[in-house]
């Protein structure tokens, strides 16, 4: 939510180049907030600091002075002032509810266009994280500042008798990282231009980008576990814009792909909040894609999937998205709503990790777009015969509730079915061993142990999470852990499907018996199509994992004339 002031508050800025600062008069912490705003250019701008905030309750407002008129800002921002205020001398800063006309959207849709040069270009950007509780903000600062003494890469291989391994202020940390802060859209872009981002946090002041170093070992480090530090991948690996720090591996669709979990108050800030990244320079250096607020965010996600298959290719396809309502849409399946984000992170790469499900392809220079139709060359890989929802606790560990007969059984009693030889086809000579690998993507750390630990999680969970056998060392148990916490990234709002040749897969919440996979060359993992009317015209769900045939297996199956190219056109 945005608060506008009365449209004859601002006047009109003198051209493309020209932006608002804010100065903010000296005081004490107990005196009212007065700001003065100066219309400044690009070029021959004074010295500033931003402030990265979250805007809070609309409805949770203080009035400060602008320029000797009275202003409304939310608490959230009236906290930042307060706190970055000296007692002795104006403060320049830059805040975007102040120094943008919210209500115009000219202005609005300009400034957002630049919005990355203002960050990059500030002394300094404060990332407010408002007032902490029970002393948090002390035991944050202190626990940051040993573990960057010992060296955060050396926190995963800490021997067990380390005393910083159960250190209780590691749960303050975890406080920290629930902050709303974190699940703002626009922040990301805030604080990754910043040549100096510092975090202030009640009375604490630390630097950004130490406290995301020591959660990236921290989420390497299995011990971390029990005390919850989550921390969204879009802040762990992609926290410094400045440099080439990603090389070829990530393009601006992983961008944002990582990013569709985090909040804005307009769907259209999905996008525009990241092309500030230098990855959106082919797309915004040719104009393909610019920030304008009059356009509908129909009119934003349609421009974006044309432009990015344009210029990318057809990897953009595997972020699609759908849930009950824009599956049913009059509008392409095959563009991506970013405002639509169910599942925790992507199959294509969880976070670097890459699948080559259509090596062995020749790429088609065919696929072209026609009106709402992608018409394109690809493989029909199998038809789903069964899909189960997959549902995931720490107390009842993993279920499936089957779709069709409404069904529940949890790991434990599906160990057992697969034992069951029933006749039908299956593609695998382990089923177990395939069953677990399926589950967690193929990409867990136990190898050839992993069925044991998938074993050890299902006796855990047999009476409620308590252990009713003594045959797992509390190693294995705390190994069990960690692979839940491996099927819980990937499984989160998907479903278990099997296929009528008998191929285990992970496939979107939509998925249902007849929806087909497909394979494209280009694309690396297989997407899941829904036939929709007429025979070759499909709707895309999304994408999947479909246990061995990621490695370019299709590319075999079409040899032994097993599978065919064919035209499919996705509406």
């Amino acid at each position: 939510m945005q608060y506008e002031p009365e449209n004859n508050f601002y006047r009109s800025l003198p051209g493309s180049h020209a932006f608002r600062l804010l100065v903010l008069d000296p005081g004490h912490a107990s005196q009212p907030v007065s700001i003065r705003l100066q219309v400044v250019e690009r070029a021959t701008a004074p010295p500033y600091d931003a402030i990265s905030y979250v805007w809070g309750d609309p409805k949770n407002k203080v009035t400060i002075a602008c320029d000797g008129r009275p202003f409304e800002v939310t608490f959230n921002l009236y906290w930042a002032l307060v706190r970055i205020r000296s007692v002795s001398r104006p403060r320049i800063l830059w805040a975007d509810a102040i120094c943008i006309n919210q209500s115009d959207l000219l202005e609005r849709s300009n400034q957002v266009m630049f919005m990355g040069s203002l960050y990059s270009n500030a002394s300094k950007v404060y990332i407010c994280m408002v007032e902490a509780r029970d002393g948090n903000d002390f035991y944050v600062q202190t626990v940051l500042n040993d573990a960057i003494a010992l060296g955060p890469s050396c926190l995963p291989l800490l021997p067990d008798n380390h005393p910083i391994r159960n250190d209780r202020r590691w749960y303050a940390l975890g406080v920290l990282m629930g902050s709303p802060w974190f699940s703002r859209a626009w922040v990301v872009q805030e604080a990754a231009l910043a040549k100096e981002p510092i975090v202030l946090y009640g009375r604490a002041e630390f630097a950004y980008r130490n406290l995301v170093t020591v959660v990236r070992c921290l989420s390497a480090s299995t011990w971390a576990i029990k005390f919850r530090l989550s921390a969204l991948l879009i802040h762990v690996e992609w926290a410094d814009w400045r440099v080439n720090a990603h090389g070829p591996a990530y393009s601006f669709v992983d961008l944002l792909s990582h990013a569709a979990l985090l909040s804005c108050s307009d769907p259209r800030d999905k996008v525009y909040a990241f092309l500030g990244h230098p990855l959106a320079y082919p797309l915004t250096g040719n104009s393909l894609v610019r920030p304008d607020y009059r356009k509908t965010p129909a009119q934003v996600y349609l421009e974006l999937s044309k432009a990015l298959i344009q210029r990318t290719g057809l990897r953009v396809l595997t972020t699609v998205e759908h849930n009950q309502t824009t599956v049913l849409e009059d509008f392409p399946s095959w563009v991506t709503r970013w405002n639509v984000c169910l599942v925790m992170n992507d199959i294509y790469r969880v976070p670097n990790v890459r699948f080559w499900a259509s090596a062995g392809l020749t790429a088609s220079s065919s696929a072209f777009i026609a009106g709402n139709n992608l018409i394109l060359q690809g493989v029909i890989l199998d038809k789903v015969r069964q899909s189960s929802l997959i549902d995931i606790s720490q107390v009842s560990g993993i279920s499936f509730q089957n779709y069709a007969t409404e069904e529940r059984i949890r790991i434990d009693k599906a160990f057992g079915e697969l034992q069951k030889v029933d006749g039908r086809p299956c593609m695998y000579s382990d089923r177990i061993h395939a069953f677990c690998m399926t589950l967690c993507s193929g990409r867990s750390v136990f190898g050839s142990d992993l069925v044991r630990r998938a074993a050890c999680l299902a006796t855990m969970v047999e009476t409620g999470g308590k252990p009713v056998k003594k045959t797992y060392t509390q190693q294995e148990k705390n190994d069990a852990l960690v692979y839940l916490t491996e099927v819980k990234a990937v499984c989160m709002n998907r479903t278990f499907v099997v296929t009528e040749r008998g191929f285990y897969g992970l496939a979107p919440l939509l998925t249902r018996p007849g929806d087909v996979a497909c394979v494209f060359a280009g694309v690396d993992v297989p997407l899941i199509l829904r036939p929709h009317g007429e025979v070759g015209l499909f709707k895309l769900l999304g994408e999947s994992y479909i246990h061995g045939a990621m490695e370019g297996q299709v590319k075999g199956m079409i040899e032994r004339k097993q599978v065919f190219e064919q035209r499919i056109i996705i509406c």
